[in-house]
């Protein structure tokens, strides 16, 4: 007898299977090594917008202005109060043109910044700042607010008094007549 050569439906049914079981395997490695990397890119997204905002909050308040002959008008404000994150208020005078939009007539005088965690114009929780020329008699709630980020959803502020009775980290500042000698933001 004469065989001929080739392969039996057995044969080519279990060679199937097993490439079929290859690729699925294949295809989920890829699929899941593209999910990775797309929440990857998001997680970086929402770190740059945190290192953009603290960027700019430590350059507005190193440039913190302070004059002993008008303190009420120069001093610091801090506002506690918590929304789904801690969503203190900071209130300062600056010369920094740190928020300020490109064509901001503040941009290059001394101004007030108010800085709080509010909803935006979408509903989401979001940094929004507001500034005025920081001599005029103007209500903060006056002042229509811009969104410079929606990723930040909190911020927590500590003041450390030097002066205080029992210096230590406090949440609260009451001596809005001054500016903190030292803060701590957690964003």
């Amino acid at each position: 007898l004469h065989r001929s050569a080739g392969f039996t439906l057995l044969e080519l049914l279990v060679a199937m299977t097993i490439l079929v079981i290859a690729f699925a395997v294949i295809w989920q490695t890829f699929s899941s090594t593209i999910g990775a990397w797309r929440r990857g890119g998001e997680l970086l997204d929402e770190l740059r917008h945190g290192d953009f905002v603290m960027e700019q909050l430590v350059s507005a308040l190193r440039s913190t202005a302070f004059f002993e002959s008008r303190p009420g008008k120069y001093g610091f404000a801090l506002k506690n109060s918590d929304k789904t994150y801690p969503a203190d208020k900071l209130s300062w005078v600056t010369a920094s043109s740190a928020f300020m939009p490109p064509d901001s007539p503040l941009m290059n005088s001394l101004h007030r910044i108010v800085f709080s965690i509010e909803d935006g114009p979408d509903g989401e929780l979001g940094v929004a700042i507001r500034a005025y020329p920081q001599l005029a008699e103007i209500e903060e709630d006056d002042v229509d607010p811009w969104f410079v980020s929606s990723e930040v959803k909190g911020i927590d502020c500590r003041v450390y008094d030097i002066f205080a009775d029992s210096p230590d980290w406090e949440s609260e500042w009451e001596d809005t007549n001054a500016v903190p000698s030292l803060l701590e933001i957690t964003l």
